[in-house]
């Protein structure tokens, strides 16, 4: 029986952020949306029913979750290989860019905020195209000069009333997503290659990393010099821009294309900037080992994550 559990986020990344650092270990996951805590495993996060599905003829359904499946396997090997130690270099540093890629291109919130954007655009077009009478029965004839068996049954004035109404959603295929998806990562791969990645270390007194449902961080390293239309909306082949990675409880990444390659002990300091970014990135969730992870709160000192529900139900 073929698994219809699919992970955006695949299980070998967030087992790096349980207590065990295995799949059936739990972390702390800090859910926004339901302003609650809890524990869980991997396999209950990060996924949803058919993600990968693909419903074409000729085509096996789960031919891009066995393709990711394979790939997630290669993975997770550079992830343990890194942590035991190893130089971010040679195949890890490209299966862990190849991740990194696939992560921020790949959740259902980027899904639906390009089904909005495309069903603004159909909605757009078809309201031009009921603009009058004359060019929805211009249309119709094309239509019908194009394929003779087209028939149409519906009355410009029932098109018309029917677009008026509002009372309809305008869906996606999920294979055009996936399609775009694989367009996209193939579209920054080039730029994440280009980057040099500083590897940020943790240890027991600086607290974990943490992550998120959306884990990769594309800031601009001064915002205020950027042109106020631009700034929430940095590209990856953008100099001055800088990518920020967890890669597990231990290790995160840093890659700006003006920096060079170098490992750094993280200060606490350091660890608790960079999980305020994570936190500010995140779509509804956090994951950590453990709640005793650093942030800054809003007067700018260092909390603990079990102020965070706090910090979030207290706004100035």
């Amino acid at each position: 029986m073929t698994a219809r559990h699919h992970h955006y986020l695949s299980q070998c990344y967030l087992k790096g952020f349980t207590k065990g650092r295995a799949k059936k270990s739990k972390l702390t996951v800090v859910d926004f949306k339901e302003k609650k805590r809890f524990e869980t495993t991997p396999r209950n996060v990060g996924g949803i029913r058919d993600f990968n599905r693909v419903d074409i003829d000729g085509i096996d359904q789960n031919a891009i979750e066995k393709s990711l499946a394979e790939f997630e396997g290669q993975a997770a090997s550079a992830l343990k290989k890194l942590h035991r130690g190893a130089r971010f270099s040679g195949e890890i540093r490209e299966l862990i860019l190849n991740l990194i890629a696939l992560f921020a291109i790949r959740s259902p919130e980027r899904r639906e905020h390009m089904r909005t954007i495309l069903a603004d655009t159909a909605d757009k077009i078809m309201g031009l195209t009921l603009g009058s009478k004359e060019g929805w029965e211009s249309q119709i004839a094309k239509l019908r000069k194009k394929d003779p068996s087209y028939d149409n049954d519906v009355a410009y004035e029932q098109a018309k009333e029917f677009h008026d109404r509002k009372e309809y959603t305008i869906e996606v295929a999920r294979e055009y997503h996936i399609h775009n998806e694989i367009a996209q990562v193939d579209a920054i791969l080039p730029s994440l290659f280009a980057r040099n990645w500083v590897l940020v270390e943790a240890n027991e007194e600086t607290g974990p990393f943490i992550t998120t449902d959306n884990p990769i961080s594309l800031t601009w390293n001064e915002p205020n010099t950027i042109p106020p239309m631009f700034r929430s909306s940095p590209g990856f082949g953008c100099k001055s821009t800088q990518v920020l990675f967890p890669v597990s409880q231990d290790l995160a990444l840093i890659g700006e294309f003006e920096a060079e390659d170098k490992t750094i002990k993280g200060s606490h300091e350091l660890i608790a900037l960079l999980n305020t970014r994570m936190l500010s990135n995140a779509y509804k969730q956090i994951y950590s080992p453990k709640i005793d992870f650093s942030f800054y709160g809003k007067d700018g000192e260092i909390l603990l994550g079990n102020r965070i529900l706090s910090e979030l139900n207290n706004p100035e």
